[in-house]
């Protein structure tokens, strides 16, 4: 396997190469078959297809054009995560005619194509330097470098084992829906953490007050240790019901 390339193999004592025009070019393909089967896929590139060329000890032997199928649930997902302000990004390896294709079926207007695994990581990198919280969603060999980059990465389940080792989180399901779902749990989360630390400092904060303002009334002790393990016990209950029932 050639990362953001292709793949080859020896059989029955040949070379075979399966890949993108890049690995045909480096390998030393030969160029006037090599422009001459290009030119012949070119018809299919402009429909949004995926090429991968094929080449037989560095002579070429054809193609094969593939075009990628939508999930039918992406598009509803990827509407719903801008409306809740993620800015989708596709990085994709795939040539810039396939990405334009899938990005306006999917609603991206950001596309990057024809992304090798550094450059995904680059791209992440560029992001996260402008203090930008980054997921990354991948599946494949070639998105792991980029998924453990990310601040979060989502594997899917059916995905390869490096990308699922990579990510932070596994699909089980395979579901994009569910990678919604786990955004705004965590948001839930994050917010109800932020609401119980306001609300028992409040709490704390008000019997302090009223420890150093009771002896100037005459109550030398208002709040015995028992009292306030007890207020905080109710505090603590009420406020985590209260929390918890939150959507």
């Amino acid at each position: 396997m050639l990362p953001g390339r292709g793949v080859s193999a020896v059989i029955n004592g040949k070379m075979l190469l399966a890949g993108n025009e890049k690995l045909m070019q480096e390998s030393g393909v030969e160029e006037i078959a090599l422009m001459t089967m290009c030119a012949e896929a070119k018809e299919y590139l402009q429909q949004g297809c995926t090429i991968i060329y094929i080449a037989v000890d560095q002579k070429a032997a054809g193609y094969i054009a593939l075009s990628d199928t939508i999930r039918e649930e992406s598009t509803a997902m990827i509407d719903q995560l801008t409306a809740l302000g993620v800015q989708p990004v596709l990085l994709t390896g795939d040539h810039e005619n396939a990405a334009k294709s899938i990005a306006d079926q999917l609603h991206i207007s950001e596309v990057h194509a024809g992304c090798l695994p550094e450059d995904k990581l680059n791209w992440i990198a560029d992001y996260q330097k402008k203090e930008e919280a980054v997921c990354m969603i991948g599946d494949g060999v070639n998105d792991a470098p980029a998924l453990k980059r990310a601040d979060v990465g989502f594997a899917m389940g059916s995905g390869t084992e490096a990308a699922k080792e990579a990510g932070e989180i596994v699909i089980l399901d395979d579901n994009f829906k569910s990678i919604k779902d786990a955004i705004l749990y965590g948001r839930t989360i994050y917010h109800n953490i932020l609401k119980f630390c306001k609300f028992q400092l409040v709490i704390n904060v008000t019997a302090v007050v009223v420890s150093a303002i009771a002896p100037f009334f005459g109550v030398e002790e208002p709040l015995k240790v028992t009292h306030l393990l007890f207020v905080n016990l109710v505090m603590d209950g009420l406020g985590a019901i209260m929390l918890g029932n939150e959507p």
